[in-house]
């Protein structure tokens, strides 16, 4: 996929009076000018996985108005695909070359991009990492995320208890196998849902997080494993696949999928049966929270080495509390 640009034009943004001639287009993103005449005190750079994901539109939007509000340069930039080290690599050096001071960073290889980000840290570069931790995860400044493990958990337990006392038969539909997010998704899956001894994995496909490739995964399981009833799946996309191989066989209702992300299109699916759970993430707060800690570390202040930003059950009939909130709350504050 060629690199895409944010949908922004030539326009004008108002901050703290100053009109500034804004949305100056480079050629992996745009950035974000200072108000006319202040001093240039500090420019951050968001890298970010691809730019084909709403998450990670939704997560730069809001770094972009946090950053007009505090009235400092941001640079955005993203890999061309997810997987994409290499444009990651580039665009971290290529930050450092541009005189920025913080770095905050989604990884699309945590261990891929250390050397990147120990040259960037030689340079005097603070790096955060968003939503997907570095390898070594303690290089970071600060690791600003979702907590993907108790988000599975969350899905484990619902899961068991909408099971209740019949046998699962769980398909799994992976993201990219090896990555600490989906590893975490997965594996807290399992241990929400309890005692191995109690399902059975029957099958485990790779999605790559594809809706495409979720839903010829899908498929696939079911000419291979007909009695399959509970899924899996790492995000909404490869959730919403799944279920239109599984509508596709009349088998909508009989077979419960499991899922995380809080995009619009996946509580709309909880909303119309499609998808049974619905982990919410919060990308926006992640893009908002990056650049105030980016703006603090660049000061030389101390930043929170971990933060958790959040994750919520959504189901048709969960309730507010206990890791949960309503459906209605999905679909006020889905991205």
């Amino acid at each position: 996929m060629a690199r895409s640009r944010v949908g922004f034009t030539r326009t004008s943004l108002r901050v703290g009076g100053a009109v500034l001639a804004a949305a100056l287009l480079t050629s992996s993103g745009w950035f974000v000018p200072h108000p006319a005449g202040a001093q240039d005190k500090v420019s951050v750079g968001l890298i970010v996985k691809t730019l084909s994901n709403p998450f990670f539109v939704a997560m730069g939007g809001a770094a972009k108005d946090e950053a007009a509000k505090k009235g400092v340069t941001l640079i955005y930039e993203a890999g061309k695909y997810d997987g994409d080290n290499a444009t990651q690599t580039s665009e971290m050096d290529d930050l450092v070359t541009r005189g920025v001071k913080t770095i905050a960073l989604v990884p699309n290889l945590s261990a891929g991009i250390v050397p990147a980000v120990k040259r960037a840290q030689a340079a005097g570069v603070k790096v955060l990492a968003i939503d997907t931790a570095l390898d070594p995860a303690d290089l970071s400044d600060s690791f600003i995320a979702t907590d993907n493990l108790k988000a599975g958990v969350l899905n484990g337990k619902w899961a068991k208890t909408a099971m209740g006392s019949t046998p699962a038969k769980i398909a799994l539909l992976e993201g990219t196998p090896g990555g600490e997010v989906n590893s975490d998704r997965m594996n807290g899956f399992l241990q929400g849902f309890g005692d191995p001894e109690k399902h059975d994995v029957v099958a485990d496909e790779i999605t790559n997080g594809d809706q495409g490739k979720g839903q010829t995964a899908m498929e696939n399981i079911l000419n291979a494993h007909p009695d399959v009833n509970l899924v899996w799946t790492v995000n909404e996309p490869a959730a919403l696949g799944a279920a239109t191989a599984i509508k596709a066989r009349g088998l909508t209702g009989k077979i419960k999928i499991v899922s995380m992300d809080g995009g619009c299109r996946g509580v709309k699916g909880v909303q119309d049966g499609l998808i049974d759970s619905d982990v919410m993430q919060f990308p926006k707060k992640m893009g908002q929270t990056a650049v105030d800690f980016a703006v603090s570390v660049a000061a030389g202040q101390s930043v929170p080495k971990r933060v958790d930003t959040g994750e919520l059950l959504i189901t048709k009939t969960s309730t507010e509390g206990d890791g949960t909130q309503t459906l209605a709350f999905g679909l006020a504050n889905c991205w």
